[in-house]
């Protein structure tokens, strides 16, 4: 409690001291402007004043004030609003993640790597895979998007790359650490003649925290740009991800206790070989613009969970968008048209084992679904001051689930979905941007888990509702802060324990809470972040086996939130910078009764950069968990029957970095 209390404190008293200075410094510096910052993650390029929703935006400089990583989901931990469990499985393979109250899920977030998607087939989500190594910047919505539909339900993160305008930069890296931790990169980036491209390649290995858990992956994008002429260029993207790896044993609570890092009965590996490859079209016809993009992908996993699991799955995805650029008198109008299909098919197998191989068949299933989508977003400045956004999208699916071997587990379903939304924002003046918006969304049946049977489901809906004000201080301080309402339809629930238990319908949840956060970046030197998250996520209608749960807390998310990154950057000593991540009590089951525990990792990390050396050479040192804080970060099960991950321990790595410059004397 007295930790709780001193987390209170201290976000009002960084909040008081801000308004306090922030507006008499102005009067002697003249603030930057949020206009100037451009965003493109809702398919249409805008600036962020213009966005009425808390889109969190990371430019180049801000990432690299930030101590090294090894995922992006490192990197995406400072987003108010958004709860990402730390290696919630014991590797850092699996994303899961919550925006705003809503459940962790590996499907209910869409990761896009320069608009193009990331997420699997069945919309599951694989950090690893996102290029980290040359990023221009990250922007995150945290509502649900007419323009993205499906897979989308809980927001989406849009990573760019950075284009340089040399004929050629290159940079090689390599980082060793605790836990035996070996990273090897290669970023090769340029611009010549029409040619654009950008290549990132990266080979890891680590041992877990856990006994015999381990993580070895390979990674490898290309962006590959042909400008035809100044208004049209055609792209190539690729992606290529393959690891092995072993997830360790869940602990009962005595069990942590005694030692965290145990694995009871060892751990279960998994193999898994991903692959992309898109085309982009771009045209513009004066102001206008036209996309044509189509996405493929082909994905393999096999891993032994106690039972041998195999799944294989494709999918095929083209869209068509056109941005339509007029004036309505005085006024500014962006109007985004869009269409788009999918087609994806998943087959899922699953085996008993029996003295470590495969035994009997059980399960042997072909998903199928087809969808068909319209959307239409219209952006219109009725002022240069006022601007309002709204819009809408219709969505068409059909589902044909094959049971192979139990002919009862067959499903052919259809549904659809309209999702409306409809936001503005307004400029005071240059220290404040008010916004305000309504988003909605569904996710479709189809994006069950794999090993689940996907039964009669009901699409699950959100409403989402925010409202808040953004702006700058001074030159050097900015702020935000935004409330928010979040409801869920037609909540989906596992009908049992088994992996391959069907999902049901059942009531409703809701989350109601704010998100703030303070940003610095001083002409001196120093620079850091302060972001706060209130949330009150609970069960609205909710009924399962007779129990009602109306009032209880949705579990496995915190009820409060905090990051603290706070640093210092010199030309001769180089960079300093310490973290603070604090996550709230959360419960880890409906019923309330298993209590996680809350707890504050301390971090830290320090670069050192020679520039004018030739090559470029840096040097860098991060830690996380320097404390080595011993707690569940993630978990489920009943007191005395518990189910619960450890925190990572601490982990230090270091390493160098050379950078090439080809460029023409």
């Amino acid at each position: 409690m007295k930790r709780l209390n001193s987390m209170k404190i201290m976000i009002v008293g960084a909040l008081a001291a801000s308004l306090a200075f922030g507006p008499a410094y102005a009067q002697e510096e003249q603030p930057k402007k949020l206009e100037k910052m451009v965003v493109s993650a809702a398919k249409m390029e805008t600036s962020v004043d213009k966005t009425p929703t808390n889109i969190t935006v990371f430019t180049r400089e801000e990432i690299e004030q930030m101590p090294k990583t090894t995922t992006i989901n490192e990197l995406l931990r400072q987003v108010p609003g958004l709860y990402i469990p730390q290696y919630q499985s014991g590797v850092a393979n699996d994303g899961v993640y919550s925006a705003r109250g809503a459940e962790p899920s590996t499907t209910g977030l869409r990761f896009l790597v320069n608009g193009i998607e990331f997420n699997k087939g069945n919309g599951y989500t694989v950090p690893t895979r996102i290029p980290i190594n040359d990023i221009e910047r990250i922007e995150v919505i945290k509502t649900a998007s007419a323009e993205y539909g499906d897979q989308a339900i809980g927001g989406l993160i849009n990573v760019v790359t950075r284009v340089s305008n040399k004929p050629l930069e290159a940079k090689a890296g390599v980082s060793v650490g605790d836990f035996n931790y070996e990273n090897y990169y290669t970023v090769i980036n340029g611009t010549r003649n029409k040619w654009e491209y950008f290549v990132d390649m990266s080979f890891s290995n680590s041992e877990g925290y856990q006994d015999e858990a381990y993580y070895d992956p390979e990674n490898f994008y290309t962006r590959l740009a042909y400008n035809i002429d100044e208004t049209s260029v055609c792209e190539f993207h690729g992606s290529h991800m393959a690891s092995k790896g072993a997830w360790p044993k869940s602990l009962t609570q005595a069990q942590l206790d005694e030692d965290p890092t145990q694995s009871p009965g060892g751990s279960n590996e998994f193999e898994n070989d991903y692959n992309l490859a898109a085309l982009a079209y771009k045209k513009k016809f004066g102001d206008d613009e036209l996309q044509v993009k189509v996405i493929g992908k082909d994905e393999w996993v096999w891993m032994d969970y106690g039972l041998d699991f195999e799944f294989d799955e494709w999918e095929i995805f083209p869209s068509v968008t056109y941005n339509l650029r007029h004036s309505i008198g005085s006024m500014k109008n962006s109007i985004l048209f869009g269409v788009e299909g999918r087609k994806h098919e998943l087959t899922t197998q699953l085996w008993t084992r029996k003295n470590n191989a495969k035994f009997k068949k059980t399960k042997h299933t072909l998903r199928e679904d087809t969808s068909f989508a319209l959307y239409i977003v219209d952006q219109c400045s009725i002022t240069e001051d006022l601007t309002v956004t709204f819009g809408g999208r219709y969505d068409s699916f059909e589902q044909e689930q094959t049971g192979r071997v139990n002919p009862a587990n067959s499903v052919d379903q259809s549904d659809e979905a309209f999702s409306p939304k409809i936001g503005a924002t307004y400029t005071i003046n240059q220290y404040a941007n008010l916004f305000a918006g309504f988003n909605s969304g569904f996710k479709s049946p189809a994006r069950v888990p794999g090993a689940a049977y996907s039964a009669d489901l009901d699409p699950e809906r959100t409403l989402s509702y925010e409202a808040g004000v953004r702006g700058f201080f001074n030159s050097w301080l900015s702020y935000t802060f935004c409330g928010f309402l979040n409801q869920y339809k037609d909540k989906w629930v596992k009908t049992g324990t088994a992996a391959t238990d069907p999902y049901a319908n059942s009531g409703s949840t809701e989350t109601l809470g704010f998100e703030v956060s303070l940003q610095a970046d001083h002409s001196c030197g120093l620079f850091g972040h302060v972001n706060y998250t209130w949330q009150e996520p609970e069960y609205d209608e909710f009924t399962e086996a007779g129990v009602v749960y109306d009032g209880k807390r949705f579990p496995k998310i915190p009820e409060q939130m905090l990051g603290v990154l706070l640093g210092y950057e010199n030309k001769t000593a180089g960079q300093f910078s310490v973290t603070w991540d604090y996550v709230g009590e959360r419960y880890f089951d409906q019923d309330n009764t298993l209590l996680g525990e809350d707890y504050l990792l301390v971090g830290a990390g320090y670069e050192k950069s020679f520039d004018n050396w030739q090559p470029g050479l840096s040097i860098f040192l991060s830690a996380s968990n320097l404390t080595d804080e011993n707690t569940a970060v993630y978990g489920s099960g009943t007191p005395g029957a518990e189910s619960l991950v450890p925190v990572y321990g601490r982990r230090i790595f270091g390493g160098v970095e050379l950078k090439f410059d080809f460029a023409p004397k």
